[in-house]
């Protein structure tokens, strides 16, 4: 009779209890990406259940450059944004609360590079000298590819001045250089592969190599202030993502090409040809001066302590 009575006791209290289904448990992230090989994390994670682990909800949309994740970030309608290091570097120099909180890639130390500067390939451009009068896009203007190449440029003893750029998205890049609106186009994996298994490109320069070889040049960034708000949340995303890098680090060429496969919709075939990003978790502070330095030199930002923009958990 007493073990009926507290049967029946604990049944009443679970009934009492509010109900709470075990999704509320799980903080909803969302995330503005561009659409580069160099943010195939978000699917590992997401696949092989890293998010589900930090109990996350993450969901993704796609921007065409990296100035607009900052911008959403900056916004509230993303938590975090992804693409290259230097503009959300741009943002904080102007006094907005950015911060770098997760890095997803570095450029390599040797060719060949993940992105590359193409021409036609009836075209007589040969070297940089051949661009002076010449139109091309690289981006964004103020993108990271932009003062890269303004870098380039003076490098080779060209005046940037002489050039003229278009402000187009990578996604257009190829149209417009086949039309011939444009004369060159500095293009990012996938796209880089798709122009080039035309036959009708060939790679002028990998200007990376040249102006900072090795470095940070994507990353996860979100709002200072939502940081200090949601530490943990903070935490539980940059543990998932930085799983997802070693595994993408660790393991073969076959299943890395699968993943970026799965995050580019592109087919593998075509993936196992692609020269990738060098995956990493960790930052590599002195390439990211030497990115700001080369910002400050053609004057789009102040100079600042990048360290100060870097979360460290």
């Amino acid at each position: 009779m007493i073990q009926k009575l507290v049967f029946h006791a604990v049944l009443l209290a679970v009934l009492a209890a509010p109900f709470a289904p075990a999704c509320a448990q799980t903080t909803p992230v969302r995330v503005a990406t561009m659409p580069v090989t160099n943010f195939s994390q978000l699917v590992v994670a997401r696949d092989k259940g890293f998010f589900a682990e930090e109990k996350l909800d993450v969901t993704w949309t796609i921007v065409a450059q990296g100035a607009l994740a900052v911008e959403a970030v900056y916004g509230g309608s993303a938590e975090f944004g992804g693409g290259a290091v230097l503009e959300p570097m741009i943002a904080r120099g102007n006094g907005l609360d950015v911060m770098l909180v997760v890095p997803t890639s570095r450029i390599n130390t040797a060719p060949p590079d993940n992105s590359a500067l193409l021409v036609r390939k009836d075209a007589p451009i040969n070297n940089a000298r051949d661009l002076s009068g010449k139109t091309i896009s690289v981006g964004l203007i103020n993108s990271i590819n932009y003062v890269h190449m303004l870098e380039w440029l003076q490098m080779k003893g060209v005046d940037p001045k002489t050039v003229t750029f278009l402000e187009l998205p990578f996604p257009q890049h190829a149209d417009a250089l086949f039309q011939k609106r444009l004369d060159a186009v500095w293009a990012v994996e996938p796209f880089l592969s798709l122009m080039t298994r035309t036959g009708n490109v060939r790679v002028l320069a990998f200007p990376y190599l040249d102006t900072n070889p090795g470095m940070d040049v994507t990353a996860f960034v979100a709002k200072g202030s939502w940081i200090k708000a949601n530490p943990d949340v903070a935490r539980r995303f940059k543990r998932a993502i930085d799983k997802a890098s070693n595994l993408l680090i660790t393991a073969s060429k076959e299943e890395r090409d699968s993943w970026i496969a799965k995050f580019s919709g592109l087919k593998p075939e075509l993936v196992s040809s692609m020269s990738l990003p060098v995956f990493t978790n960790e930052f590599h502070p002195a390439t990211l001066r030497r990115n700001l330095e080369i910002a400050v030199k053609n004057k789009v930002v102040k100079p600042f302590d990048v360290e100060t923009m870097i979360w460290k958990p």
